[in-house]
């Protein structure tokens, strides 16, 4: 257990804002429920929420099928569905990418297209540049 703390822990470094977008919300829920699933008070607690924001927030997520909801032994569980995990592949995968380039402070090239009208009709040159992601 202590390996997946240390690990989640990792995963879900802010990215370096003051307020959480819904997408990270999302994702921390999802993240929370993808094995076992979870209850109201355990996704309260892990996602750092209100009940009011909770229920906004399922009630969103099993809408565009991203979770279930499964009624058993006096508890409501929720499940991610292969649709909300899906999401949650793609989100990571962009996550680690933002969170690599903004960790590195490194020069990126970035390639731009530039019309020029000339007297033979307009024609594209690639002007390559640098850009740099900055921590704030």
């Amino acid at each position: 257990m202590a390996n997946y703390a240390k690990e989640f822990n990792l995963l879900y470094q802010p990215l370096h804002k003051k307020y959480r977008s819904y997408i990270e919300i999302i994702g921390l829920m999802l993240e929370a429920i993808k094995y076992n699933g979870a209850t109201r008070y355990s996704l309260m607690k892990h996602t750092s929420i209100n009940y009011v924001q909770l229920e906004k927030y399922i009630e969103s997520l099993t809408e565009i099928g991203f979770v279930e909801v499964d009624i058993g032994e006096g508890q409501v569980l929720y499940r991610a569905s292969e649709k909300g995990l899906a999401f949650l592949r793609q989100y990571n995968v962009l996550r680690e990418i933002l969170l690599s380039a903004c960790t590195r402070n490194k020069s990126i090239n970035v390639i731009c297209e530039v019309e020029r009208k000339a007297s033979k009709g307009p024609q594209h040159y690639m002007i390559p540049f640098k850009t740099q992601f900055v921590n704030r």
